[in-house]
């Protein structure tokens, strides 16, 4: 196989065929090709099969949105335009691909909480009031008197939940990641005063250890770092006792063009924010991680689902006028999970993962969603999802970007070779998928599995030798 490729922006064509990861090189004239993409005015002297982006341009779209985002997007849109230019490859070249999902599993999803209190007794008496209202609204009596009775210090505090988490996750058989805030009492930079948090990371190192060394995952939940490097390596440093590279997800989402520029030079190895808070879909409009413009290290895994954005009734949304309530989609649970049955089937199709935060208070009441959290786990788990913590997700994606790899056709053989760190076996391989009808296939040196129009094959080894018909 081999494509070329002719175009001005680097980091547009770079970007995109690390989501569709095919062997391609850049365009060199008097070269032969299967098939080259360009615009047609860019490489007049072509006379061989041409994929034409002056009326669709992909690597700018792709581009576009992986950077820029769009409002209440409800399909993954890059993967859909990445997925019509792999059928139209097909038709022209033997299509190798590294799709983004590991060995053995159709997509992953990567479970987070943001934890913006800890504990009963260090809210306001405005915050647990209006708790233990919504309780009583709800019927929930003795829910509601328990939060109030638990301020006073007079019963346990329902809101101390680190146990209750780790019991219930290990009850689904998950980890997740808990994104941390770095100070106490501050709402951070043009932030809205109601932003700031009551709890002191400082002194919850022996919480966090604890999640650490049981498979679980904790991370930055930023105040300042989307706004500015030197703040962005500060909090950083607050988690560097327990966890020496951590991920980030910034509190309420905040987050403007120069965001990523600023976390990359923060040391953040990977960043979960992008993403809505007021409705639910695929803002990146992707479920593949991505490298950001202009970024030297750092992933963007974007952020698919929240409770909030389900089930809340609003959110507090920054504007030119300062700061203005937003409308969330506040759904019934039978139409939220109708909602988040599309994006868990654009996973089966497309692969990648799908990114769920479930903010760590929402575990009891008054929200009390810990059901359709384990519904939801527990569905991807029967698809066969991989189901884990946001850095391990991050780490598997910068995994297959690394590879590099070539896929070679002498008469009846297919010959891939990878060139680069293979994931080990028991951290969920990459697999090579050939666009190649099964039975046309005579043996493979390596483990694979048929599907319909193509094979999946085990990437457990540099060099796999496919022998066709």
């Amino acid at each position: 196989m081999s494509i070329g490729v002719c175009y001005p922006d680097k980091y547009a064509v770079e970007e995109t065929f690390q989501l569709l990861k095919v062997p391609w090189e850049w365009y060199a004239p008097g070269r032969q090709y299967d098939i080259v993409i360009s615009r047609k005015a860019d490489v007049p002297e072509w006379t061989g099969s041409l994929v034409d982006l002056t009326g669709n341009d992909v690597f700018s779209k792709v581009a576009g949105l992986l950077n820029t985002g769009a409002e209440h997007l409800h399909e993954p849109t890059c993967d859909i335009l990445l997925d019509a230019l792999r059928q139209e490859l097909k038709k022209h070249t033997l299509l190798v691909e590294i799709p983004p999902t590991p060995w053995g599993h159709p997509y992953m999803v990567a479970l987070t909480h943001d934890v913006d209190l800890t504990s009963v007794r260090e809210c306001r008496w405005t915050t647990v009031g209006y708790a233990a209202y919504q309780c009583f609204t709800q019927g929930s009596w003795s829910a509601g008197l328990h939060l109030l009775l638990a301020r006073c210090g007079f019963c346990s505090d329902p809101w101390v939940l680190f146990s209750r988490w780790k019991e219930f996750e290990d009850s689904l058989g998950v980890h997740s990641t808990f994104f941390f805030v770095p100070k106490p009492g501050k709402p951070g930079i043009r932030a809205h005063p109601y932003r700031a948090i009551s709890y002191n990371v400082t002194q919850k190192s022996e919480v966090l250890r604890d999640l650490e060394n049981g498979g679980w995952e904790t991370g930055v939940h930023g105040l300042d770092n989307w706004a500015d490097a030197g703040s962005g390596e500060q909090e950083r440093v607050f988690l560097e006792p327990v966890t020496a590279h951590p991920g980030n997800r910034t509190h309420w989402l905040l987050f403007d063009t120069n965001s990523w520029k600023f976390l990359d030079a923060a040391g953040y190895v990977y960043d979960t924010t992008f993403g809505y808070n007021d409705d639910a879909g695929f803002r990146a409009g992707t479920l593949q991680a991505y490298r950001p413009r202009d970024v030297k290290n750092l992933l963007e895994l974007p952020l698919h689902i929240q409770d909030l954005g389900l089930f809340g009734k609003f959110c507090w949304a920054p504007t030119e006028n300062g700061w203005e309530k937003t409308p969330c989609l506040h759904l019934d649970e039978p139409t939220a999970r109708a909602w988040c049955d599309r994006i868990f089937a654009y996973a089966r199709t497309y692969g990648g993962a799908v990114t769920v935060l479930w903010h760590y208070e929402n575990l009891m009441p008054p929200k009390g969603w810990s059901g359709f959290y384990a519904d939801m786990v527990r569905q991807a788990k029967v698809d066969g999802a991989w189901v884990t913590t946001a850095g391990e997700v991050a780490k598997w994606f910068r995994k297959r970007r690394e590879i590099y790899f070539t896929a070679l056709q002498f008469q009846n053989e297919i010959i891939i070779t990878a060139d680069g760190i293979l994931p080990e076996q028991d951290t969920h391989a990459l697999q090579a998928r050939v666009h190649i009808p099964p039975d046309q296939i005579v043996s493979i040196d390596a483990e694979y599995s048929p599907a319909c129009g193509y094979i999946d094959i085990k990437m457990d080894k540099r060099c796999i030798t496919v022998r066709i018909a």
